[in-house]
């Protein structure tokens, strides 16, 4: 299989820079792009067309945003996910994920095709780098449920269109490496993981699923986007002007616009300049269609 190698354009959406810009998700009924600034602590809603952003912010880091379908947003902290009604501002915890005070924060997160929410635990920045994190899997009300422990950064959780393969990584200790299981979608259970992919530049962050089934991974540390086929075979990687790009998410009436969103934190003077775009939500268009993405289900 021949890979094809582009730089598209790339459009800034908005003003806002993120200090660790991630979990974009499209919101089919807002038509708008939610994503989050984990350092910020804000959960923000990008309209693409003017690039107007409304922002909440949040008492801790804020690893991610999820719709669910009764209008409201899943919102991780540290140790667990808070309910957010983006219409009247209430706030509720929704799902208490580990017990006193762990020194993780939530990070990377997907619904599988039924609505089942997977979240991935990390270490806090004053804890290092040490495996505590957790991938975890978290039911209609509430439930939370342990699945795969001894991790460090869980990133590039996505699920198959058919919803029977689980892909996910872990940025630190696998750093090129991306795994898949097969996955039950009655019982939300995977089978044993496997290598599905080694990345050639760049560590796996964030990831999504496109309309052909292919897996879509940020290639942070690597300034750019990798797509590899079912099969694992990696047959497309788009170049981007900022080295840290961090998740992946069509959208747009079409869902043929790829957002992606990066980080300026950790970056030094001299990068920064070189990369003005970094922290920036960003917009490109291959002609490739996405998947709608699944809201997080709030009942059976």
């Amino acid at each position: 299989m021949t890979m094809q190698v582009v730089t598209p354009k790339v459009e800034r959406v908005g003003s806002y820079t993120a200090l660790v810009g991630e979990s974009a998700i499209w919101d089919e009924r807002a038509e708008a792009l939610l994503w989050v600034d984990i350092a910020g602590r804000n959960v923000l809603r990008t309209q693409p067309a003017t690039g107007e952003t409304e922002s909440w912010q949040f008492p801790e880091m804020t690893g991610f945003v999820q719709p669910a379908d009764d209008r409201t947003w899943l919102v991780g902290q540290h140790d667990h996910i808070l309910k957010f009604d983006p219409a009247t501002g209430d706030r509720s915890l929704f799902a208490q994920l580990e017990s006193g005070k762990s020194g993780n924060r939530t990070n990377d997160a997907g619904c599988d095709r039924q609505g089942r929410l997977w979240v991935g635990t990390m270490p806090l920045p004053r804890t290092g780098r040490e495996p505590v994190g957790k991938l975890y899997r978290i039911g209609s009300y509430g439930s939370s449920e342990p699945i795969e422990t001894g991790l460090t950064i869980p990133n590039g959780i996505a699920f198959s269109p058919d919803g029977q393969v689980f892909y996910w990584a872990d940025t630190v200790v696998t750093p090129h490496q991306v795994w898949r299981a097969r996955y039950d979608p009655d019982t939300g259970t995977p089978g044993g993981k496997e290598t599905f992919a080694l990345l050639p530049e760049g560590r796996p962050d964030g990831a999504t699923i496109d309309a052909h089934g292919c897996y879509w991974v940020a290639a942070v540390r690597g300034s750019r986007l990798l797509r590899y086929t079912p099969d694992g075979d990696l047959d497309l990687e788009v170049h981007l002007p900022v080295s840290r790009p961090s998740k992946i998410a069509f959208g747009g009436a079409d869902l043929k616009t790829i957002f992606v969103t990066s980080i300026s934190d950790g970056l030094s003077p001299d990068e920064l300049a070189a990369e003005p775009l970094a922290g920036a939500l960003l917009a490109l268009n291959l002609g490739i269609q996405g998947l709608p993405a699944t809201q997080f289900a709030t009942g059976p």
